[in-house]
């Protein structure tokens, strides 16, 4: 199979794994009401898809010894139990139970993908691939805002939920019988070496000791606290400015302009995992995310500046919040050993992770502690946290993974 037909299947299935991927941000505020949470409970529903995330993605190095299309089939399997599921919870602890097996199935068909395609595409283009398969992230994410917003509209919030079942079952379908299967990369031991031993529990020490593939994992870490952190608490943001100004007109339809800023990111991930391979990842995702960090320091604060003020900076943010995505994923796969590729994905994953699962929760804890969320300050506060996080990644990743005249890489 081509390298462009591989890419068009393997971002088909992720645009029809993802299509719930943002319902819950979605209809936040609606179950914020219904049923009577904190913010802290919220950012909870929102942020435990990434506990279970963490947990799965820890045996993603299995993939190093086994083909990684069956976690593909595997984890859209049970996004299709966690979406249908959801459709059916009342209240805070089946929300979450719903939630967690979500989590689940994303860990097995999200960076899985990458590992499916670096075993099937040879040498330099690796990196390349990966950075466009993890850059159409956003494409296929932004839509299920919108769509679990209209699907609310017309028939009701539970069929938001019943639709990315549907999806996932397709998207099954789709690798059981169009991506032929192959021998791992690392089941050979990579470079010459001996086949690797059976392991029952993960050994991350090889990846841990790489320290060019830590930096951009500890970014990870970094990029996904900020961008699942402002993506779980985009709509609810929105919605309060919304009713905080009397300056935005009548019929400001808050999920179309939160898909839109999505939306807004894919040209900047694409161009930005294109501009790492160029002139290197490290340097690249270092710029970025400092610049990302910065723009978030002030959105918050900027609700109740003039309108265009506020307008231009959560469109300067929402330009950079995406665009290292690419980079730190590229700059990992060509920074890994080939042998411990499929586990260098797994604690990349399992950083990513734990970062979207604190982001969205901290975001809530720091509304709740800084006046619910109903004032300028306690927005500013909660994004300026993001940024925080965001610079000290960039700053590891300037540390451990720049190399001096490195490219692409």
């Amino acid at each position: 199979m081509s390298m462009r037909r591989l890419l068009i299947l393997m971002c088909t299935f992720l645009g029809l794994t993802l299509l719930g991927m943002h319902a819950v941000p979605a209809l936040l505020p609606l179950f914020v009401k219904m049923w009577s949470l904190s913010n802290t409970e919220a950012g909870w529903i929102a942020g435990i898809p990434y506990l279970t995330y963490l947990i799965g993605v820890s045996f993603i190095g299995i993939t190093d010894r086994i083909d990684a299309r069956r976690m593909l089939i595997l984890g859209a399997i049970i996004n299709v139990a966690g979406y249908g599921g959801m459709g059916l919870a009342d209240g805070f602890w089946s929300a979450m139970f719903f939630r967690a097996l979500q989590g689940l199935g994303f860990a097995w068909t999200h960076l899985p993908g990458v590992k499916a395609i670096s075993d099937r595409v040879p040498g330099e283009n690796k990196g390349r691939a990966a950075s466009i398969y993890i850059s159409s992230f956003a494409v296929c994410s932004s839509f299920s805002l919108l769509l679990a917003a209209e699907t609310k509209d017309a028939f009701g919030w539970e069929w938001a939920f019943v639709l990315p079942a549907c999806t996932n079952l397709i998207a099954a379908g789709l690798i059981f019988f169009m991506l032929p299967p192959v021998v791992p990369e690392g089941k050979a031991g990579g470079h010459g070496a001996p086949p690797m031993q059976w392991r029952i529990i993960p050994n991350f020490r090889p990846v841990l000791r790489n320290k060019p593939a830590l930096g951009y994992i500890l970014g990870a870490f970094a990029h996904h606290f900020e961008l699942l952190g402002v993506r779980a608490w985009t709509v609810a943001f929105l919605t309060w400015v919304v009713a905080a100004r009397p300056d935005i007109p009548d019929g400001f339809n808050v999920p179309l302009v939160a898909t839109l800023l999505i939306l807004i990111g894919v040209p900047t991930s694409m161009a930005g995992g294109e501009f790492g391979h160029r002139v290197g990842y490290a340097r690249a995702a270092f710029l970025v995310m400092s610049a990302s960090a910065l723009a978030a320091v002030f959105v918050g604060f900027s609700a109740t500046w003039s309108l265009w003020a506020l307008i231009v900076l959560v469109l300067v943010h929402n330009c950079f919040v995406l665009a290292d995505s690419g980079m730190l994923n590229g700059g990992a796969v060509n920074a890994s050993d080939p042998a411990q590729r499929g586990n260098t994905v797994a604690v990349y994953g399992i950083a990513a992770a734990a970062g979207g699962l604190l982001g969205p929760v901290l975001f809530g804890v720091i509304l709740d502690h800084t006046g619910g969320g109903q004032s300028a300050g306690s927005w500013g506060w909660a994004f300026a946290a993001m940024g925080i996080v965001v610079l000290a990644g960039a700053i590891l990743v300037g540390l451990l993974s720049w190399r001096p005249a490195d490219r692409g890489g």
